[in-house]
């Protein structure tokens, strides 16, 4: 049976690991959070092109498949 020290020690180097992994994937989603914002600008961008373009008689929009 674990002594009470061995359990402090084991329980300090889980919590300890899983803060770690904490900040790691906070980072992660932080930085993911900061390329999608960053794509927003050129997809409007890309949207409103898409639809003026959509307006000339001699664009052929391609048929969506669903």
């Amino acid at each position: 049976m674990a002594t009470p020290q061995e359990l402090y020690e084991e329980t300090k180097t889980r919590l300890d690991l899983n803060i770690a992994k904490l900040q790691v994937l906070q980072r992660e989603i932080q930085e993911k959070q900061t390329e999608a914002q960053q794509l927003m600008q050129p997809i409007m961008e890309d949207q409103g092109a898409l639809k003026q373009l959509e307006k000339l008689s001699d664009v052929v929009q391609p048929v969506e498949s669903k």
